[in-house]
């Protein structure tokens, strides 16, 4: 059975295919900037806060422009701690290749200065200059171990700076000219100070940088508007038209909401939230589809108005905790979310999994099932992995969800404690009335007898 196709991809990120080539919006600066950037320079390193959406631009459109360039990107991971990274990120570039379907030459897996001194990529007669693309590569010092990470940091270096190790000083293959290739590291901002540890054997690693930044509103609006007018018969709506007020009313909510806690509202957007809110409006459209052949103009009323919107990130919290199985599990990952992973200042915390393993006992697939659907995320430090929520975006719904289940269990308690008053009191009143009800008997007992 076909994948149904969807026009916003919600929670996950756009992915390196035909449809978010067609959907995805709002980012042909950036693209345009760090497409020419990776280009000129061997190494660039991508930066952006959480949710940003670095993924899903080098995905949707860096990778297709690098490769109308004659290059191949090569999406790696440094995330493997069973195996060796050098072996891992050989077994990703295979499936890499495999997926886009290149002629493929495995080089001399040595190291990685040997294997891209022999590797070969070829589409059609055109041989193809590899660009690694290490997405989400703050990985290496929050999973790896200090031994496994220098290693493969030894081998990067030599790639990176364009000299030959000294281990292949004497291979003629291996002529100390650098192999032809770009490295992009793509990682979180907050661990962007980690790369300076590697400094010392990749002097040149922070030189070149491309900073993300969140969409604007002109931006933002592209996002919105544009997936819906496209015509595709895969997908499993057909195009759409939005109400004059359903954009302006998405981005100024928004805007209001990532500027929460500040005086003033900012003029930036979350795409996070925003996929997940054009995604709801799908759905809905969708449905109305379903029920008239007639072209579907949305409406803010079609959407429930802007509590509605203040509902999505809610929903998408509720829906990932429902999701879970049985009943009791679903009660311990909101323990989880709600008393162990917000501060009572409202910040994201990291909950060690054995901390979590003692304290909760939450089974390690339910986890990793709230962390494939987003609602979480890992991090691994000092040999121990680490759970939190996987965005700030969802510290409001989940406070708001803890408020409700303190509001229920008070209502709760209040009416247990009316209904116990109620019962006592009756109890009371049944025992004097028996009271006067056994003295009038008795006094008409005596009365009869004494007559």
């Amino acid at each position: 059975m076909p994948e149904t196709v969807f026009r916003y991809p919600g929670a996950q990120p756009f992915r390196d295919d035909d449809v978010a080539r067609q959907t995805f919006f709002g980012r042909d600066g950036a693209a345009i900037a760090l497409s020419d950037q990776v280009l000129a320079n061997r190494l660039v390193v991508v930066y952006a806060k959480s949710g940003v959406g670095k993924t899903s631009l080098l995905n949707a459109s860096v990778a297709p422009a690098l490769r109308k360039a004659g290059t191949i990107p090569l999406f790696l991971r440094v995330n493997d701690i069973e195996h060796d990274i050098l072996r891992s990120v050989l077994d990703g570039i295979q499936a890499e290749a495999a997926r886009q379907k290149v002629e493929y030459h495995p080089g001399d897996a040595t190291s990685l200065w040997s294997f891209f001194k022999t590797a070969q990529f070829w589409r059609g007669d055109l041989l193809l200059n590899p660009v690694l693309i290490f997405d989400q590569f703050e990985e290496l010092f929050t999973l790896q171990s200090d031994e496994a990470r220098d290693r493969f940091l030894s081998e990067l270096s030599y790639l990176v700076r364009g000299v030959a190790p000294a281990s292949v000083a004497d291979d003629a293959r291996l002529s100390k000219t650098a192999p032809p290739l770009q490295i992009v590291l793509s990682l979180r901002e907050d661990f962007l100070g980690l790369l300076e540890e590697a400094s010392g054997r990749i002097p040149q690693i922070l030189d070149h940088r491309f900073r993300l930044a969140p969409l604007d509103r002109d931006t933002a609006a592209e996002a919105i508007t544009c997936p819906a007018q496209i015509d595709d018969p895969n997908f499993a709506t057909k195009p759409f038209e939005l109400d004059k007020d359903v954009v302006p009313s998405i981005l100024d909510y928004l805007t209001r909401s990532a500027a929460a806690g500040r005086k003033t509202a900012t003029r930036y957007i979350e795409p996070f939230h925003l996929q997940l809110i054009c995604q709801r409006i799908e759905r809905i459209v969708a449905a109305k589809q379903k029920l008239s052949t007639a072209k579907v103009k949305f409406t803010m009323a079609d959407l429930g108005g802007e509590a509605a919107l203040a509902e999505t990130l809610a929903g998408f919290y509720e829906d990932a905790i429902l999701s879970l199985k049985p009943a009791r599990i679903r009660g311990v990952a909101r323990r989880l979310c709600e008393q162990y992973l917000i501060s009572p200042e409202g910040r994201r915390l990291s909950l060690d999994e054995r901390e979590l393993r003692t304290q909760l006992k939450l089974p390690t697939d339910a986890l990793q099932q709230l962390v494939e659907r987003r609602l979480l995320r890992t991090d691994r430090r000092a040999d121990s992995t680490y759970y939190e929520l996987s965005h700030d975006a969802l510290v409001q719904p989940v406070l708001a969800s803890r408020r409700t289940q303190a509001l229920v269990l008070g209502w709760v308690a209040v009416i247990t404690g009316g209904v116990l008053t109620i019962a006592l009191g009756l109890i009371a009143l049944i025992v004097v009335l028996y009271i006067l009800f056994g003295t009038l008997v008795s006094q008409m007992w005596w009365g009869r007898l004494l007559c």
